[in-house]
């Protein structure tokens, strides 16, 4: 096929859309922040988080709009269940809205029909992207997300360069190659001089409806080097659900139920507050504290809390265990890992339940620790008080820790859970163990 014949059958690739008025709407919006949501690496989930966050967002009385930067593959209109055309107004074109009023703009929008293909080069696609910030009534805003395309090239460096960015929101998955991709694009933000708001860390784990245990199917987290790259914190862990991949394939993601999204969402308004808005720091259903800065792992980094939602446990919601025992259940304090820890052991309980702790160490003193488990609620809540227990101790003092004081610390556990403070004590001390050897090895 000749290029001129494949110039005939293919939308017109030298022309963008009509460019009339150019900046025409600038004068009359107020946006007071610009975010953009970025990774560098396509397939991980940026479109979704976006429409996560804006949903959030919008639920929570915030002014929210997404402009859909994925030029040449736009997600966004899709996942809203919106199809245009859009209308002009008096100063530029009117964006369409969303069931809770988040308004959007897309190419897709602009196209006689969904599926037809944009074959532009980097320079249409960087005009375009300008004439979607400037030529749209958005009107007052405090939020508009742009949803970057993959890679670090054209679109992302005229949006950087272009746009009056208040930061970047970086979207991440376990895998160790989407962590060094996201990684180039941390840098690019840097060298731009554009600031990384946070981390998204999407598909982290699949949690078992039946049993509630957690699955890490893509092995074990990469977001804490993401995280230590960019200086930003890790807002939130987003598990794999099958549910809400099926609401966003029906344009419902604003009816998705995502327990991570409070944590998202005030992680997120807390860095980048609206001038006038209070900050809500509790979750209004479950009435559990959901400011990120309880559960901090580190000094740049903040892990998510999860929201009260018993259908996807029923092990902790009957009776045994106590108001703490269920606040560590549900925010899952301490969970995840490190990319690079001084020591780290695995442990599998009679049980069949696994657990891994890793520390960080300065000298023979444990500073930080985190765990894994693919245990039930009792094994996650046990997990977290142990390593909180462990942290600022010693490697000796904290190889006394036993499981009565796990289980004292906890208020207690149901009976036939009590030998998951076991496993989280045995886990512990397998990896004191594993430092101890390489202390050793280093000597």
């Amino acid at each position: 096929m000749t290029p001129n014949n494949h110039q005939k059958k293919q939308p017109t690739p030298e022309k963008s859309p009509e460019k009339s008025n150019t900046g025409s709407a600038v004068e009359f919006n107020h946006i007071e922040n610009v975010i953009a949501v970025m990774s560098g690496k396509g397939g991980v989930g940026k479109s979704f988080v976006t429409g996560l966050l804006a949903s959030s967002l919008a639920k929570k009385g915030y002014q929210v709009g997404i402009l859909d930067a994925d030029i040449t593959g736009p997600s966004i209109p899709m996942l809203f269940g919106l199809r245009g055309p859009v209308e002009p107004g008096d100063h530029g074109i009117l964006p369409l809205q969303s069931s809770s009023g988040i308004k959007i703009i897309s190419m897709n929008l602009l196209l006689p029909r969904e599926d037809q293909p944009i074959i532009w080069r980097g320079p249409l696609i960087s005009s375009a992207i300008k004439q979607l910030w400037g030529d749209v009534m958005w009107g007052n805003l405090d939020y508009l997300l742009i949803d970057l395309p993959p890679g670090t090239s054209d679109a992302a460096l005229t949006i950087m360069q272009s746009l009056p960015l208040k930061g970047v929101l970086m979207v991440t998955t376990p895998q160790g190659l989407a962590a060094m991709i996201v990684n180039k694009a941390v840098h690019m933000a840097q060298e731009v001089g554009v600031p990384v708001t946070g981390i998204v860390e999407n598909m982290a784990y699949y949690r078992c409806p039946d049993t509630g245990k957690q699955h890490f199917i893509f092995g074990p987290c990469h977001s804490d080097a993401v995280a230590r790259a960019a200086s930003a914190p890790v807002m939130a862990q987003i598990p794999i659900d099958p549910m809400v991949a099926e609401l966003c394939d029906s344009g419902k993601i604003e009816q998705a139920v995502v327990d991570e999204s409070e944590a998202l969402f005030t992680a997120f308004v807390k860095k980048v507050p609206v001038a006038g808005k209070p900050i809500p720091l509790q979750d209004s259903q479950s009435g559990y504290d959901t400011s990120p800065t309880r559960h901090t792992v580190d000094p740049t980094m903040a892990l998510p809390v999860i929201q009260d939602d018993a259908s996807h446990d029923q092990s902790f919601a009957g009776k045994g265990y106590s108001e703490k025992a269920r606040r560590l259940i549900q925010s899952k304090e301490n969970l995840g890992c490190f990319e690079t820890p001084d020591a780290r052991a695995k442990f599998k309980g009679w049980c069949g339940d696994s657990m891994q702790i890793d520390l960080l160490l300065a000298g023979d003193v444990i500073r930080e620790a985190r765990f894994m488990t693919d245990g039930c609620g009792a094994t996650i809540a046990a997990g977290s008080m142990v390593t909180t227990l462990a942290r600022s101790k010693s490697l000796t003092e904290a190889m006394q820790i036993m499981p009565e004081d796990v289980l004292t610390a906890l208020d207690g556990l149901p009976e036939d859970h009590k030998h998951c403070a076991e496993l989280a004590v045995n886990t512990l001390r397998e990896t004191i163990k594993t430092a101890l050897e390489n202390s050793k090895g280093k000597s």
